[in-house]
Formats: C-alpha cells, sequence, structure tokens
C-alpha cells in the first residue's frame, strides 16, 4: 500500500500529458521540486483541475508511484488576489524552475516564497520586493557570498525597514544578482 503525502505547493508548471492527463512541475514544502503526473485532470467533470492551475498555491496530496509521483487531491489553500502581483510571482516561481534541479526538501526557500505570497505589496515596491525575494534564493541556494546583505538576508519578512535598506544598496543587490546568475551559468 502507498503513503499519502499531503504538502504545501506552488505549482511552476504543467503540460498536457496523454489524452486527459497533465504533468505538473511542483515546489513543495516537503519534497523541493518535484514532477507530478494528474491523470483525468483535464476532463470538464474533473474536481481538482481548478486547484492546480500554473502559478497557484495549492494544498496537494500525492503518492510516490514506481516512476513518478501521481496526484491524488488538491484544494486551495487561498484565494490570492494576484491582480497587483501577478507578474512579479511569476517571475519568481519561472526563476525557481531554472535554478532548481531535483527532488530535494528547502523549507527556508519555501518559506521565502511563501512570505512573497502572503504579503501585501504596494505597487511603487514591486521591483524592490523582487530583487530581495531574487538575493535571497540565490543566498538559500549559496550563489550569493557577499556579507554586506546580512540585514536583508537575515529573515523572511519584508518590513518597511528591509524595503528601504535594500532601497539604498539597489545597485550593489543587483551587481550580487548578476553575478551570482553568471556564475551559475543558468
Amino acid at each position: 500500500m502507498h503513503h499519502i503525502y499531503t504538502t504545501e505547493a506552488f505549482v511552476i508548471h504543467s503540460a498536457p500529458q496523454g489524452e486527459a492527463g497533465k504533468f505538473l512541475l511542483l515546489f513543495t514544502k516537503d519534497f523541493g521540486m518535484i514532477g507530478v503526473m494528474a491523470q483525468g485532470i483535464r476532463l470538464i467533470k474533473s474536481k481538482l483541475r481548478h486547484h492546480v492551475q500554473d502559478y497557484s498555491y495549492c494544498m496537494v496530496s500525492i503518492v510516490r508511484g514506481k516512476e513518478v509521483w501521481r496526484l491524488t487531491g488538491a484544494s486551495e489553500i487561498k484565494n490570492y488576489d494576484l491582480k497587483q502581483k501577478e507578474i512579479l510571482h511569476i517571475k519568481i516561481l519561472k526563476l525557481l524552475r531554472r535554478l532548481l534541479q531535483g527532488e530535494e526538501k528547502n523549507e527556508k526557500l519555501f518559506e521565502i516564497i511563501n512570505e512573497l505570497y502572503r504579503m501585501e505589496i504596494k505597487k511603487e515596491d514591486i521591483d524592490t520586493i523582487e530583487y530581495i525575494i531574487v538575493l535571497r534564493i540565490l543566498n538559500n541556494l549559496g550563489y550569493i557570498s557577499n556579507l554586506n546583505f546580512k540585514e536583508i538576508l537575515n529573515n523572511n519578512e519584508i518590513s518597511e525597514n528591509i524595503i528601504s535598506k535594500a532601497i539604498n544598496q539597489k545597485s550593489f543587490i543587483i551587481k550580487a544578482i548578476n553575478l551570482a546568475l553568471q556564475e551559475s551559468q543558468l
């Protein structure tokens, strides 16, 4: 008998598979980045299809099969109003897709992404928050060696104080991000 695992997940990408199935690329709290097969999810009668749309945040139930993970259940955690933040969320999740390879649990990274979904963002702060989140992701994955950003990197919160410190160090942060991405060859 297979064990059913339930975990929070961000849907990074999906692709049609077979007649009515879908392959989902999920970034989960408990397993990291995993590929999951969802049989029959593209059928009109499927109850799960609305919960696992690209770039959504959901609770998934999965089973480890012989070769792949299989989706057994899904539910929406919270209906986020992404209109203002949608482009930022998509950019961050696409960056994760580029940076993460294989299955590896990374709760700290998951919390960095989750904080982005939970927080209220002012329109004028979107760019600053983007490079704060990217800096934190790259730092978590070991690509940032510059210790000048300790206050920005120390926790997952994004307060007005952190935003103002990031604005003051903007050019240095962007250089560190670009250098990290260049060195990662991604």
